[in-house]
């Protein structure tokens, strides 16, 4: 399974904790059967548009499908843009493309960050209905208050300063009562703990951990139930 082609174009336009966390995510959909394999689509894709692939994206649509956006160099030299739903692997027409985001967005985070001074801490960009695109933004204030904010990708304007994510970290389980409850197996040293959450919105927490034989593990762990969602020895 190689999503060497899209790791590529996606670190090329995010920065890097975005980039990271819209890998893993990735990742996880392929793994779990719900993405196509970048390497099936192409071949398919190549297969009936001979050419070089130059650049490939994932991206939502206007109706927030996942599409690869495949830019195709002919044998003739001439450019062309094809359209993969992410799921079926089928091809889908040009009015299907996504819709980019016509928001200058430095200007729109200034007016952001004068309403609520701070430091930006995390920002994304997703589907939220037809045709709609908006911006999630954490900002860290200077008061040391961290408030998750939501704003039009086209115009701008605030939608939401209530804090969206509020009610689901009322209910995550405590960190100490998930780390006794990891399996035996994975027992030893915590070298690292970080809070991350998928674009479904299910918060996790990864974790590296030592095991006594000298392996170690990096664990995905539900951050409300306590599941283990993957587990992964790591190679030092």
């Amino acid at each position: 399974m190689r999503l060497t082609a899209l790791a590529l174009a996606l670190s090329t336009l995010l920065p890097p904790t975005l980039f990271a966390e819209e890998q893993y995510v990735v990742r996880r959909a392929v793994e779990a059967g719900e993405l196509q394999p970048l390497s099936e689509i192409l071949t398919r894709v190549q297969a009936r548009h001979p050419g070089k692939v130059l650049d490939v994206d994932l991206e939502r649509d206007r109706s927030g499908r996942r599409v690869y956006e495949i830019t195709l160099i002919k044998p003739d030299g001439q450019r062309t843009k094809l359209y993969v739903d992410a799921v079926s692997g089928n091809e889908v027409d040009s009015g299907s493309a996504p819709d980019h985001p016509r928001l200058a967005l430095p200007q729109a985070l200034r007016k952001l960050l004068a309403r609520y001074p701070g430091n930006i801490l995390e920002l994304e960009l997703k589907g939220l209905g037809e045709k709609r695109l908006v911006y999630e933004v954490q900002v860290v204030q200077h008061d040391g208050r961290l408030r998750e904010l939501v704003i039009d990708a086209h115009s701008g304007a605030l939608i939401s300063d209530s804090g969206h994510r509020q009610e689901m970290l009322k209910r995550l389980r405590p960190l100490p009562e998930l780390i006794e409850r990891l399996p035996a197996r994975y027992r030893g040293v915590i070298r690292e703990i970080e809070l991350e959450y998928d674009q479904d919105g299910r918060y996790f927490y990864e974790i590296e951990v030592s095991l006594p034989d000298g392996r170690v593990y990096e664990l995905d762990i539900d951050a409300i139930s306590g599941a283990v969602l993957n587990g992964e020895e790591v190679e030092r």
